[in-house]
């Protein structure tokens, strides 16, 4: 967002409410109408204070005068890049002033909330240095959430079925769900099960495979003592659940160290 400028004491121009203007000569559209209501507050901090307390709110024009403040938000602009949508809040040294323009075919009830909801962040910041007549601005906020409930009244038949109809379909999507957890967790269980047994197969694999030469001596000797002095090294390896490679490494070292002597 760009930095809040700090103007002199120039007056911010407002567009006149519902004056035709003409563009490209082609067709006539309407300006925003403008609205706006005052609320009492009392200054107990100095200008530059104020202005100080409003830093956080970067996106405004803040405009010092000589007794006032004046924060400008645009937030929209015409063809002629003037001001079309916009906020004019004047901190006066006993009151607040706020003028709003909103767009012919957009709700004003809408525009209403929105412009009372910035005026709201906007006196948090107010806080230490204005005193503010909530009554009035509650009054303020009473007026538009009436206007607000003689609209949704009108249309409550209407959302409720849709909320209605919403809400089954939320609870099927939460049966669903459930069902889904429910198989995730069994099959995560399953899973850790599967992984213990392997685990242990491929412990009980490394011990196997972890026989000493001595011990592969001695279970070979045994073994050709009980078939006939011979040796098929798949079955001896399927067997005692070792790899061939390590059989015939072992073979290898008996035939070397004279433990065995090959037939011609």
């Amino acid at each position: 967002m760009a930095d809040a400028k700090i103007a002199g004491a120039a007056s911010p121009q407002i567009p006149t409410a519902g004056a035709p203007v003409s563009r490209a000569g082609k067709e006539e559209v309407l300006e925003p109408l403008v609205e706006g209501f005052r609320i009492e507050a009392r200054r107990i901090k100095d200008i530059d204070e104020i202005i100080a307390a409003l830093s956080p709110l970067q996106f405004l024009n803040i405009i010092k005068t000589q007794n006032s403040v004046v924060l400008v938000n645009v937030e929209r602009r015409d063809i002629r890049k003037e001001p079309y949508l916009f906020s004019i809040i004047y901190l006066n040294p006993s009151s607040l002033e706020v003028v709003y323009s909103y767009v012919p075919d957009v709700s004003p009830k809408k525009r209403r909330l929105e412009v009372v909801r910035y005026l709201l962040n906007v006196a948090t910041l107010l806080e230490n240095v204005y005193f503010i007549n909530h009554i009035q601005l509650y009054q303020v906020i009473d007026g538009i959430l009436s206007r607000l409930f003689e609209y949704t009244a009108s249309a409550y038949d209407e959302l409720f079925s849709r909320y209605d109809a919403l809400k089954e379909e939320v609870e099927r999507l939460r049966r669903i769900v459930k069902e889904f957890q429910e198989a995730n967790e069994k099959l995560s269980k399953a899973n850790i099960e599967y992984k213990e047994k392997e685990n242990d197969f491929l412990l009980r694999i490394r011990e196997l495979e972890t026989f000493s030469d001595e011990i592969l001596i001695s279970r070979i000797q045994s073994w050709l003592a009980d078939h006939g002095y011979e040796i098929n090294i798949s079955d001896f390896a399927r067997v005692n659940k070792i790899s061939e490679a390590r059989v015939e490494q072992v073979l290898n070292k008996m035939v070397r160290e004279g433990y065995l002597t090959l037939r011609g």
